[in-house]
């Protein structure tokens, strides 16, 4: 039987009596609600770890360590924590509105198939002048290009 099988029925079967006994329910000492699941961790909790290793009897070998105070360096990483954008970190039954675009869809900017009509949308800066500075004849022997391409005269 599950553990809050457990809690449901105790608390089916005690309000009949608290109900049907007040001078027993007045007399009753209060318990706040962290004594009780304190209680319940205790009676239905995992045991204790043991303080202390058994001693070797005979050709037995015994391995155990103390319990180290801090356990935190043992403790796996939750997905959510890994990675707090995943459906994992994020179901936390806040609705969200689905992703319609999907994935490899263009989410940019809104645009008519490249075509752009200045002064009723906003229209991209023209693109950057491509060079290619190898096609460019060599300077000439004695120019001052040639001559800062050198280092003999310092450039403007």
């Amino acid at each position: 039987m599950s553990r809050s099988a457990s809690y449901a029925i105790a608390l089916y079967l005690s309000v009949p009596l608290a109900i049907n006994s007040p001078a027993i329910a007045q007399n009753a000492p209060t318990i706040t609600a962290e004594d009780a699941l304190a209680q319940a961790e205790e009676a239905y909790g995992p045991p204790a770890p043991e303080k202390e290793c058994a001693p070797q009897q005979g050709d037995e070998i015994v391995v155990c360590a103390e319990e180290e105070q801090d356990q935190s360096q043992f403790r796996v990483k939750s997905s959510s924590e890994l990675e707090p954008e995943s459906e994992e970190a994020l179901d936390d039954g806040t609705p969200r509105a689905p992703d319609v675009a999907g994935p490899g869809i263009f989410t940019g900017p809104p645009t008519i198939g490249g075509l752009c009509i200045p002064g009723l949308q906003k229209c991209p800066p023209p693109p950057a002048l491509i060079i290619d500075v190898t096609a460019l004849p060599q300077a000439p022997e004695g120019s001052d290009a040639d001559k800062i391409a050198k280092g003999e005269m310092p450039g403007r």
